[in-house]
C-alpha cells in the first residue's frame, strides 16, 4: 500500500495544466538549461542554473502556480518569439563574464511539439563555459602616500586574489572593503567613486618576439599556453575628484548628545535646553534623562581622534540595542575651511513604563503517552507584564510577568475525570543591564585588592564590539496536576551574555556565562494513582522528587553566513554548546543537602543552511548528556532530555519517544508515561519550497518535506533487581535502539510569524527493536488514508494505528 501511495504521488507531481495559451500560435512551454565545463563544484552548478533562470528575459518567463503540492498550473504562456531567446541568451553571457567566464558561448534550441492540439515550444539553453579569466597579478596605485600607506597595511584582507577568476562580486567587494578602511582612517567624505579598477590582458610574448628562431618558437609557444589559460593583470587606481576634500582625513572636533530630543528642536537655540559640557561630550537635555557614565559607554566617539565609521556604527547600533530610546540619529556637521567635524547624537525617548496582556489558548488530542487521563486536552492562559526600560537613568530593564493557566479535560472517552485536569499560576522577574556589571566588579576589586589602586576618573575605553548584558532572573511557580501531585517551583540564575572581539557581519560568536543557577522544586500532595504510576514504572521514582540545583552554567554559539557564493545561493551555519554543574562549585553550601541534585550536563548543536530563492535545505544535529555523580542515580526531572513534538521527533508526540528499546504502554490505560532520560541524540533532515503566494507580500503557503531521527536513553540501569534495562544507553544497542520518523508539512508564512502543520509517520519504532531492528514502515493505503488520520470517536483499530504509527503537530515557526 506504501508503494501506491508513493506511486500516485510521482504520477500527480507530473501534473500539469496550461491556462489562457495564444489561440492558434506557438507558444513557450518550457525553459531548461544546460552548463558545461568551468570549475563548478556540485552545488555551485546548481545555483548557477538558478543564476541563469534569472537571466530570461520578461518575454520568455513562465509563471507557473502551485494550488496544491503535485499540480502545476501554467498562466498565460507568451507566443514563442525567437528574439527574446536571442537576448535571454546574451543576458546569460553577460551573467557569466561577472562571474570571470569571458570567453563563455551561450547558444539555444527551440522544439516544436503538439500537445492537446496546441503547438508548445521547448527552449533548451546550452552554456559553454570555457575557462575562467584568472587574475594574474594584483597591485594598488593610489598615488597618495597616506592611502598607499593604510592599503598596504590591510593588504591580507583583500578579496581580489591572483590565480583566482575575475568577477564582478570580488571587484565590487574589493572596493567596498577598501571605503571601509578609509573611512575608519579618517577618511569620512571618500566614496567607491573615487576608486577604479582597471585590468591588462596584453600577452608580453606576442608583442617581444626574438630575430632567434627557436627563441621566437618557445615565445610562441609560451603565449599559445595563456591563451589556453588566460590571465589578466590588475591595478586599483584613484580618480581623482573635483572636491579634493573627499581625499581628506577629518578628526572629530566636539560630540554633541541630545538625550531627550524632540522633533521640534532648534539645535541653535538653547534658551529652553540645558546644556553641560563633560570631558567628551556637550550634553543637552529638557530632563536628565540618562547618566553621564551610562551614555559614555555607548557613544564610541571622542573629541580629537580620527573619524571613524565603525565608531558611527557601533554608536548606532549601542544606543538602539538600549531600548530606551524610539529613534537613534547621528549627524555629521563639518566645521567651514578645516578638516574637522561635530557628531550630533539626536536621541528620541520611548516611555519609561510598558504595559502588555495576553490570551493562549492550545488544544491536544490524547495519545496516552504524555498524560495521565483520558480525554483531550484544552489549555487557556493569561499573561500580564509590566516593564520599566530605565531604572536608575543607565537604561537598566526590569520586566514583571505574571502567568495563570487552566488546562481542561474533555473527557472524550466517556471516563469518570475532573473537568480540570491542571492549573498554574506563576511570576517571574527579569533584570537586565546593558554591560557586564559582573566584569566590572571583578575589575575594580582586582584593582583595589591586588593592584592597589582607585581611579574614580577612570571611564571605560571604547571597543570596537558592543558590550556584554549582565541579567538576573527570578520565578517562582505553583502547579496542581489534578489526582497526581503539587508541584511548587523557584528559580534565580544570574550571568553576563556577551560578543566576541572578532566579531564581524558575517560571523558571530556570543559567550554566556551563568556564576549562579538556582532551581528548587518541591513535589508534594502526592496521591496513591501517582504512587501507583510509580510502583508500575519504578524508573520514576528516581525523577519525579522533591529537587534542589545549585551551580554554574555556560554557553557558546557560532553563526557563519558564507559570503562567497552566489547571490542565488546563501549557506548558513550554527553551532552551540551548552554546559552546567550542580553539586560542584556552589554545592559545598549547607543548603538542602538532602534534596540537593549533583550532575554534570552537555549539549551541543549543530545546524547547516543551504538557502535558495524558493526553496531550503535545513540539516541538524543534537546531541545531549546528563552525568549524575557523587551518589546520584538520575538527573532531576526538569533537567532531563527528551524527543518528540513539533520541534524535535515529529512522528512522536512531545516527551513521547524512547527511553531506548523500551516498550509502549497499552493504549487503552490511563497512564502516567512521560519518556525522559539523561543522553539525546537527535538528527533532523528538512527540504523546504514555496508552493504559491495566496496574499501577495503577506501570506505565502509553503511545503516541507523531513526525516528525524534519534532518541532519549538512561545513563545508568533503573531496573531495582538488577536486570538488564532496555532503557540503558549500550553503544553496541545504539543502531537498534534509534528511531526514524518522515513525513510532509505546510507551513502558513505571514511574514512577521509562521504556522506549521506536520504530519510524521514512523519507520523504525524502538520499542521494536527486537523485530528487524525496529524497521516497519505505516500500514497504510488510499482506501483507509483518511478514516485512520482524520477518525474520531472510540473506534479502538484507528486509535491503536494512530497511538503506534502516526503524529499530528501544530507549530509556530520552522522547527530548527
Amino acid at each position: 500500500m506504501v508503494t501506491s501511495v508513493l506511486l500516485l504521488t510521482v504520477i500527480f507531481y507530473s501534473c500539469n495544466i496550461t491556462r489562457k495559451a495564444p489561440k492558434d500560435k506557438p507558444y513557450l512551454y518550457k525553459n531548461s538549461y544546460e552548463v558545461n565545463g568551468g570549475n563548478f563544484s556540485k552545488l555551485e552548478r546548481s545555483a548557477l542554473l538558478d543564476r541563469l533562470a534569472n537571466q530570461i528575459d520578461d518575454s520568455s518567463k513562465l509563471r507557473y502556480s502551485s494550488p496544491i503540492f503535485f499540480i502545476n498550473i501554467l498562466k498565460r504562456p507568451p507566443a514563442y518569439d525567437t528574439g527574446y531567446s536571442a537576448l535571454s541568451a546574451a543576458n546569460m553571457k553577460a551573467s557569466m563574464y561577472h562571474l570571470g567566464y569571458y570567453n563563455s558561448i551561450v547558444t539555444y534550441k527551440a522544439d516544436t511539439t503538439r500537445k492537446s492540439g496546441d503547438e508548445i515550444v521547448k527552449v533548451h539553453y546550452t552554456v559553454e563555459a570555457g575557462k575562467p579569466l584568472l587574475i594574474d597579478t594584483f597591485t594598488y596605485q593610489l598615488y597618495d602616500t597616506t592611502l598607499q600607506a593604510i592599503t598596504m597595511r590591510y593588504k591580507d584582507q583583500s578579496v581580489v586574489v591572483p590565480n583566482n577568476p575575475i568577477t564582478k562580486a570580488a571587484v565590487q567587494g574589493e572596493i567596498a572593503r577598501l571605503i571601509d578602511t578609509f573611512r575608519n582612517n579618517g577618511y569620512y567624505k571618500i566614496t567607491s567613486s573615487e576608486l577604479r579598477m582597471i585590468g591588462d590582458t596584453t600577452i608580453e610574448a606576442l608583442t617581444n618576439l626574438s630575430d632567434d628562431p627557436f627563441e621566437q618558437l618557445e615565445l610562441l609557444r609560451i603565449a599559445q599556453q595563456k591563451i589556453d589559460s588566460p590571465v589578466i593583470k590588475l591595478a586599483l587606481i584613484i580618480n581623482k575628484p573635483e572636491d579634493s576634500s573627499r581625499l581628506s582625513q577629518y578628526r572629530v572636533s566636539k560630540v554633541y548628545i541630545l538625550q531627550d530630543y524632540r522633533p521640534n528642536d532648534n539645535f541653535n537655540d538653547t534658551s529652553s535646553i540645558t546644556q553641560r559640557a563633560t570631558r567628551n561630550f556637550i550634553l543637552r537635555y529638557h530632563e536628565p534623562l540618562f547618566k553621564t557614565g551610562f551614555l559614555s559607554r555607548n557613544v564610541s566617539f571622542r573629541p580629537g581622534e580620527l573619524y571613524r565609521q565603525r565608531d558611527f556604527n557601533q554608536t548606532l547600533n549601542n544606543l538602539s540595542n538600549t531600548g530606551v530610546w524610539q529613534s537613534t540619529n547621528l549627524l555629521i556637521r563639518e566645521l567651514k575651511d578645516s578638516n574637522l567635524v561635530d557628531i550630533i547624537v539626536e536621541l528620541a525617548p520611548e516611555k519609561k513604563f510598558g504595559f502588555e496582556a495576553s490570551v493562549e489558548a492550545s488544544y491536544s488530542a490524547s495519545s496516552n503517552t504524555n498524560n495521565a487521563l483520558a480525554g483531550n486536552l484544552i489549555g487557556f492562559s493569561g499573561n500580564l507584564s509590566l516593564v520599566n526600560r530605565n531604572i536608575g537613568r543607565e537604561a537598566i530593564r526590569m520586566t514583571h510577568r505574571l502567568r495563570a493557566g487552566v488546562e481542561l479535560n474533555n473527557n472524550s472517552r466517556g471516563a469518570q475525570t475532573s473537568l480540570i485536569n491542571s492549573n498554574e499560576i506563576g511570576y517571574s522577574n527579569n533584570i537586565v543591564f546593558p554591560r557586564d556589571i559582573f566584569g566590572d566588579i571583578f575589575k575594580k576589586i582586582t584593582d583595589v585588592v591586588i593592584n592597589k589602586k582607585v581611579d574614580s576618573q577612570r571611564i571605560r575605553r571604547n571597543v570596537s564590539y558592543k558590550p556584554g548584558e549582565s541579567f538576573i532572573n527570578s520565578s517562582v511557580s505553583i502547579n496542581n496536576r489534578l489526582g497526581l501531585f503539587n508541584l511548587q517551583t523557584i528559580g534565580i540564575n544570574a550571568g553576563v551574555t556577551f560578543p566576541s572581539k572578532k566579531n564581524t557581519a558575517i560571523n558571530i560568536t556570543t559567550w554566556t556565562v551563568k556564576p549562579l543557577n538556582i532551581e528548587y522544586n518541591y513535589l508534594y500532595n502526592k496521591t496513591d494513582s501517582f504512587q501507583t504510576i510509580i510502583d508500575k514504572n519504578p524508573f520514576l521514582r528516581y525523577s519525579y522528587n522533591t529537587s534542589f540545583v545549585i551551580g554554574f552554567g555556560a554557553g557558546y554559539s557560532n553563526v557563519y553566513r558564507n559570503p562567497k557564493h552566489l547571490k542565488s545561493l546563501s549557506k548558513e551555519r550554527l553551532i552551540r554548546f551548552n554546559g552546567e554543574e550542580s553539586g560542584l562549585t556552589w554545592g559545598w553550601l549547607p543548603v538542602l543537602n538532602n534534596d540537593k541534585n549533583k550532575f554534570i550536563k552537555l549539549d551541543g548543536e549543530y545546524k547547516y543552511t543551504v538557502a535558495r530563492k524558493k526553496t531550503a535545505l535545513v540539516f541538524r544535529a543534537f546531541a545531549g548528556v546528563g552525568i549524575p555523580i557523587l551518589g546520584d542515580s538520575a538527573l532531576p526531572f526538569f533537567k532531563q532530555f527528551f524527543g518528540g513534538g513539533s520541534n524535535s521527533m515529529r512522528g512522536w508526540p512531545i516527551r513521547g519517544v524512547g527511553r531506548g528499546s523500551q516498550p509502549l504502554a497499552d493504549f487503552r490505560e490511563n497512564i502516567f508515561n512521560d519518556r525522559t532520560g539523561d543522553i539525546q541524540f537527535e538528527m533532523n533532515g528538512e527540504y523546504r519550497y514555496d508552493i504559491a503566494p495566496i496574499i501577495r507580500n503577506l501570506l505565502i503557503l509553503r511545503g516541507a518535506v523531513f526525516v528525524d531521527i534519534g532518541n532519549v536513553w538512561n545513563i545508568r540501569n533503573t531496573k531495582l533487581d538488577g536486570s538488564i534495562d532496555s532503557a540503558r544507553f549500550q553503544l553496541k544497542n545504539f543502531y537498534r535502539d534509534i528511531g526514524l520518523s518522515a513525513g510532509t508539512g505546510f507551513r502558513l508564512d505571514f511574514n512577521y510569524v509562521v504556522l506549521r502543520f506536520d504530519l510524521g509517520f514512523r519507520f523504525k519504532r524502538p520499542e521494536l527493536a527486537y523485530e528487524n531492528n525496529g524497521w516497519k514502515a505505516p500500514e497504510i493505503g488510499f482506501d483507509d488514508f483518511f478514516k485512520k488520520i482524520f477518525a474520531r470517536g472510540n473506534d479502538d483499530q484507528y486509535r491503536r494505528w494512530r497511538y503506534e504509527n502516526f503524529n499530528f503537530t501544530i507549530g509556530i515557526s520552522y522547527p530548527f
